[in-house]
């Protein structure tokens, strides 16, 4: 018994080298090269995109590279998904998202942005006389600018510093913010100190001051002049100053109480702010009613053709601005009609669970959105364009940005079609598909692979099997070719046929 099992296991250690050896003469016979496509997903793909460009994906589509032509070419983006995507743009240009959707980069022309919101924002831009201006704010509360004539301005907030063209002032100095702050808009000059409680302008449009929460003056000649006591218990404001007496704005509020605004015809009141309140305009036809605020609001405005009907959270419409919506148990359910110059668009709406809207542009032509969350979306930005995907588990409107960075971790199966362009792929890129008009080319991981495309006017079509160990070519009208193995496979040439598949 012991020689007969010696004798078996000898013989299976010689089966074993012997299948060992012929597996390694058919590699060496027949091994996929640098220059044909091998699927081993979700490890290392490298695959002939429809259109003649190259991918090579990895990990299961954390790694992506992609090039503009099979034979290498220029890298048009590469990934490190779910961290960074780099796409080459025209000229000298690119895109760089990182940490979606607070980090971006973006190098446009003359002009460079970086920023990761709400940590850093760093941006230059090329003049055209050759100088160059920049600005840097990040935390904590830092800024620091050079401006178009060679000046350095800095700023920490709240220390102190100098800071342009920030917010909607031309200039802003502070020291030990609150204690004291100077700012500069249109010619008018404001100091504050211990900002908001004493302050005061002069320059452009007179002088103003206040002792807040006292008594106050805020006034720009020709536009307004507003008054405060005991803020914000009683205000009073003459607004549209440059215009004649009876077109001017005149408003008061004594607060919670009552406040009433009236200007040339139209008047409005308000009782119990913000609850109550009504207004009205005998010359346009304006009504408006709000009451209990924001329950109730009714409005009509024939002049505008503006007009809103709200019983909230039931039920609200509203019309004007070329835009019709209404809302049923807000927020979750809204339909929705625009209209634009050149563009109409309706939609609607179930939040979460279902998002749809068609536009018609006479420019762009037609596009489309629908997801019905978490099940699937479909994407129509083109009218030729399409991307379809299952599961949709991002529950946000449409946000390609975020779907491109993170949609692959869980999406099962995506299809997208530019034109004649069809592109497949299963969740790791276990199965994937290039169609163009040369070639048809789909692929399952280490099980099946076939290629169709046309060569001398007949049909080809090649099959792979068991990662390229088996392969044969069949040619129309059914004449059948045995091709040598190309490990791992399907070992199908990166360069695409050229010879259209339709005659």
């Amino acid at each position: 018994m012991k020689t007969r099992s010696s004798f078996a296991r000898a013989g299976l250690r010689w089966g074993r080298a012997f299948v060992l050896a012929a597996l390694v003469v058919l590699g060496a016979a027949g091994c996929a090269s640098f220059q044909t496509e091998r699927h081993l997903a979700p490890f290392f793909t490298e695959l002939s995109t429809a259109g003649g460009g190259r991918e090579i994906e990895a990990l299961g589509g954390a790694v992506r590279l992609r090039h503009l032509r099979a034979t290498g070419g220029p890298l048009t983006q590469w990934a490190f998904r779910p961290i960074v995507i780099h796409d080459s743009l025209p000229g000298e240009d690119y895109q760089t998202r990182f940490l979606v959707p607070l980090g971006t980069e973006d190098k446009r022309g003359q002009e460079y942005v970086w920023q990761l919101l709400p940590v850093t924002r760093y941006s230059h831009r090329e003049l055209s006389s050759g100088q160059t201006e920049w600005t840097l704010l990040t935390l904590p509360g830092i800024y620091w600018s050079k401006t178009a004539d060679g000046r350095i301005v800095r700023a920490w907030f709240p220390f102190g510093g100098v800071m342009e063209h920030f917010l909607s002032f031309d200039r802003f100095v502070f020291v030990l913010f609150p204690l004291f702050l100077r700012t500069e808009r249109d010619g008018r000059i404001t100091h504050h100190f211990l900002f908001p409680v004493f302050a005061f302008a002069r320059g452009a449009g007179g002088p103003s001051w206040r002792v807040w929460p006292i008594y106050g003056n805020s006034r720009c000649e020709g536009r307004y002049d507003r008054w405060f006591l005991l803020w914000p218990i009683w205000t009073y404001e003459k607004n549209l100053l440059n215009l004649p007496p009876e077109r001017q704005e005149t408003k008061w509020m004594l607060l919670p109480l009552v406040g009433r605004t009236q200007r040339a015809t139209f008047t409005s009141t308000t009782v119990l702010w913000p609850f109550f309140g009504w207004s009205s305009d005998p010359a346009t036809g304006f009504k408006a009613w709000d009451g209990p605020w924001p329950l109730v609001r009714w409005l009509r405005d024939p002049e505008n053709d503006v007009q809103r009907t709200r019983f909230w959270p039931f039920y609200s419409h509203y019309h004007g601005d070329g835009l019709d919506s209404t809302w049923y148990a807000w927020p979750f359910v809204n339909v929705r009609h625009e209209v634009y110059e050149k563009a109409e668009k309706n939609a609607f709406y179930f939040v979460p669970f279902w998002q749809n809207w068609k536009r018609n542009d006479r420019e762009a032509g037609f596009s489309s959105y629908e997801k019905l969350w978490p099940l699937y979306h479909f994407d129509r930005p083109e009218e030729h364009t399409t991307r379809f995907a299952f599961p949709a588990l991002n529950p946000l409107w449409r946000t390609p940005e975020i779907d491109d960075m993170y949609a692959w971790i869980w999406e099962l199966y995506v299809r997208e079609v530019n034109h004649a362009q069809v592109k497949e792929r299963s969740w790791l890129g276990l199965y994937r598909r290039e169609k163009d008009e040369f070639e048809d080319r789909r692929s399952l991981v280490g099980v099946w692979s076939n290629r169709r495309y046309r060569s001398g006017g007949k049909k080809v079509s090649e099959t792979s099997l068991l990662f390229g160990l088996v392969r044969w070519r069949s040619w129309e009208p059914g004449s059948l070719e045995w091709m040598l193995p190309a490990l791992p496979g399907p070992g199908w040439p990166l360069e695409r046929s050229t010879e259209p598949r339709s005659p």
